[in-house]
């Protein structure tokens, strides 16, 4: 991929435990990200997420790997600079109304990011941006002069894309940013999003565990397992031809309101939880819940391949297992 905005290679991820263990919280993620393009990150909880995108802003400090911003590795930066490239890297979180200050009008809550780096803008100016990305992102005119409290969660979610958005970022991370509304206010902050990425160019970093919010987001997609990616590509084409015996469990969790389908789709449900990032199964991390792990795959650990069409896949059977054996 050229002219990327963000590249992420050999990303890792480690925190102390104690008594000398470690869990491995991302182990060697690469990807990269364009301008105006949605990346979609899913797995099921514990897979790694949450610290992949931390990491990436630098919330996280990465054990190693390296992240390029706009040509430029951002742990290398000096200080100052990397608060001045925050201006372009902007974050919406889970929890609607824990990220918003409570002891904080929406109006200054919003105006913050201009009082740090839109230094030359007067209070008048600011006031009218305030008010611009208030109504962009379908909020009262007089939410400016209310607290976070007063408002319900997806309200909250959207006075988080506001703030997030006020600089006009070329980067917005949503970490699971729906997953706390419910399906209707869920629809409504995705489209959102989407209006705000095609009228802005603004790159999306899209973490979500439901598969179903992310394809009607997202251009490419990338699965994660234990902290290690196991299928990365076009967003269509992973829906429609999953490579990964993963992905195609992941896909089987999502509901179909068939009487008829449901019962089948069921008993592909991945059995039990995924194990302990204190220690990872050796070879295949996911090769204790597979249904087509062999031998191999306990003393292998999958190299990343790419197919024809330029989608990455970690599983040493892929070519094999054909979507029948799914």
């Amino acid at each position: 991929m050229t002219n990327a905005l963000l590249r992420v290679v050999g990303l890792r991820v480690r925190f102390a435990a104690g008594r000398g263990a470690s869990v491995h919280a991302l182990d060697g993620v690469d990807l990269e990200l364009r301008e105006g393009e949605a990346l979609g990150v899913v797995g099921e909880s514990g897979c790694g997420k949450s610290t992949l995108v931390r990491a990436i802003l630098q919330l996280v400090r990465p054990t190693s790997g390296t992240v390029v911003w706009l040509g430029r590795a951002l742990d290398e930066m000096p200080a100052r600079e990397l608060r001045s490239a925050r201006r372009d890297l902007q974050i919406v979180f889970q929890d609607p109304l824990a990220s918003l200050d409570p002891r904080m009008t929406v109006g200054e809550i919003v105006a913050e990011p201009l009082r740090i780096h839109r230094p030359d803008l007067n209070a008048e100016a600011r006031r009218r941006e305030v008010h611009q990305m208030l109504a962009r992102v379908g909020l009262p005119p007089d939410a400016a002069a209310r607290y976070p409290h007063q408002f319900s969660g997806g309200q909250c979610q959207r006075i988080g894309i506001a703030r997030a958005m006020i600089l006009r970022p070329k980067l917005l991370v949503c970490d699971e940013p729906v997953s706390a509304l419910d399906v209707s206010v869920q629809a409504q902050i995705i489209e959102l999003l989407h209006d705000l990425k095609r009228e802005c160019g603004t790159a999306l970093l899209f973490v979500s565990h439901n598969l179903a919010v992310v394809r009607r987001l997202c251009e490419r997609l990338l699965v994660l397992y234990l902290g290690r990616m196991m299928e990365l590509g076009p967003t269509d084409a992973i829906y429609a031809d999953p490579r990964h015996p993963y992905t195609r469990a992941l896909l089987e969790a999502i509901p179909v309101p068939d009487p008829d389908v449901q019962p089948a789709r069921l008993s592909h449900v991945l059995p039990g939880e995924p194990p302990s990032p204190l220690s990872p199964p050796s070879g295949c991390v996911f090769r204790t819940r597979c249904p087509h792990a062999v031998e191999v795959c306990a003393r292998q650990v999958p190299s990343w391949e790419t197919d024809s069409a330029g989608r990455g896949i970690a599983c040493v059977r892929w070519r094999e297992i054909g979507p029948e054996s799914a």
